[in-house]
């Protein structure tokens, strides 16, 4: 019998202290539940030296989870390196910031070639496996020259760039061969698949095309939309949770004044500095504003081993500073700001006190708060969702007030907007977003992606192809 297999970078290993806002990990924390099978990836440790590297295995229910350290070198070249410093900005159209360095490339695939190995050991040929996000474009690659034929799956959790953006990567062909291994890949929205098919067929120099279907060396590769969704109604018991979980804030009682808020790790496709600026402009232009509001953020700090994510966590602490600094008064502050994670239910509880949610993405593949908001909402005095037109969720989530991060003038309408509302028009837009929510959940995306991949047709002959710089990656069983 076949069983699922997943790899990610990040584990959500049970009995751990739950303090993660959402994300890849609680998704698939989701997804695996009721299905069962192995979930495979780094423990968030460092070793010094490889033979410290072994995966340790805990069966909890009906999941097995194995997990790995990275050595301080794989670390830096694998994780800090390639991952974040190139592929990172790469996607999220931030091309000045790319930092390509050809040692952390070898690093890089070092790494997917360790998690390959490891995939080899423990699948059966009928298993099927699911590979997540950036950290591993290469594994199916090199589980094909390990000689494995199962079907491999890959979903992108990021946003997906146009070719101009990828050829400003050396090493972009190498990678279009790694993708072409994969039977199904999953993109977050119809813009990320038409780029993905794009990229594919123009670099990969493929004759034929059927819809989303390419013909690549006597192969077919799926490429296809699957929106990630969340669980609308477990989210929903958890808001409505009569026992509540410690926040950040104090919203026990009803302030005199609308609270908007926002989750985000400090990372530059988030639009943190185009919030404050936007604010500033606000207040600045139209003091009237002033104790209406107060914006609420959860911001957790990430990344601080790379130089570009300490340069803005310095400059976001810094514009807070300044904006309470020049439009706070003696009983109030614009922006009341906690760096500290919270636990998921806790976090649901905070959603559907707040009246007003702002997702201000300057590219996102998708942005689960957004959804995750929605959920949260008490059905008889929904809050009000802001959401960028750049984050991936904005393609499904059009009864939201889309907004564009990069005009001030944009995020100032739909606030004032969101402070007036009335309660009927509130309640017309969360109907439409919450039956969204329950038409595609996590639930039926998982299982319209693992069936398509079930479904893929069977690959008789693989022709890995290595070109460039991946050639000088031997491949030992």
């Amino acid at each position: 019998m076949s069983k699922l297999i997943v790899l990610s970078n990040r584990v959500n290993l049970p009995k751990a202290d739950n303090t993660q806002a959402g994300g890849l990990a609680v998704a698939l924390q989701d997804a695996l539940h009721d299905i069962g099978g192995i979930w495979i990836g780094w423990n968030g440790s460092r070793v010094e030296q490889a033979k410290e590297q072994k995966f340790q295995i805990l069966k909890h229910q009906n999941v097995e989870y194995h997990t790995s350290p990275l050595t301080e070198s794989q670390y830096q070249g694998f994780y800090c390196g390639f991952a974040n410093n190139a592929l990172w900005p790469l996607m999220h159209d931030q091309h000045q910031l790319i930092d390509y360095q050809p040692q952390d490339f070898k690093i890089y695939q070092d790494v997917n070639l360790r998690f390959a190995k490891h995939l080899k050991q423990v699948a059966t040929p009928h298993d099927i496996i699911w590979i997540h996000d950036y950290h591993f474009l290469s594994v199916a690659h090199y589980c094909r020259k390990l000689g494995m034929r199962n079907r491999i799956g890959f979903f992108l959790h990021i946003p997906f760039p146009e070719l101009r953006l990828w050829q400003t990567l050396p090493v972009y062909r190498d990678l279009a061969h790694h993708l072409a291994n994969y039977d199904v890949v999953g993109l977050q929205t119809s813009r990320d698949q038409e780029n993905c098919l794009q990229f594919l067929e123009q670099t990969l120099k493929v004759q034929h095309r059927h819809s989303e279907i390419l013909n690549y060396q006597s192969r077919k590769i799926h490429v296809k939309c699957y929106p990630i969704g969340v669980h609308p109604v477990q989210l929903q018991n958890q808001a409505s949770d009569t026992h509540l979980e410690k926040l950040p804030f104090s919203l026990d009682t009803a302030p005199p004044y609308k609270t908007i808020i926002s989750v985000d790790r400090i990372d530059y496709s988030k639009g943190l500095l185009e919030k404050i600026g936007s604010l500033q402009s606000l207040l600045e232009d139209q003091p009237e504003f002033k104790n209406q509001f107060q914006q609420l953020q959860i911001a957790c700090p990430c990344r601080l081993d790379v130089k570009t994510y300490q340069n803005l966590y310095e400059q976001f602490k810094s514009a807070v500073q300044e904006l309470n600094t020049q439009q706070g008064t003696a009983d109030w502050v614009p922006f009341d700001c906690s760096y500290d994670t919270l636990g998921h239910e806790a976090l649901m509880q905070l959603y559907r006190k707040a009246d007003i949610c702002w997702v201000n993405s300057i590219r996102d593949g998708m942005n689960l708060v957004a959804k995750e908001y929605i959920a949260a909402q008490d059905p008889l005095d929904p809050g009000i969702l802001i959401l960028s037109k750049y984050a991936g969720a904005a393609e499904q989530m059009r009864e939201a007030l889309l907004v564009d991060p990069y005009e001030h003038d944009s995020m100032a309408k739909a606030l004032k907007k969101a402070l007036r509302m009335p309660k009927s028009e509130r309640l017309e837009r969360y109907r439409y977003l919450n039956q969204g929510l329950k038409n595609f959940d996590i639930i039926r995306w998982r299982d319209q992606f693992i069936t398509d991949l079930k479904n893929s047709q069977s690959l008789r002959i693989y022709r890995p192809v290595a070109t460039g710089a991946s050639t000088q990656f031997s491949v030992t069983a």
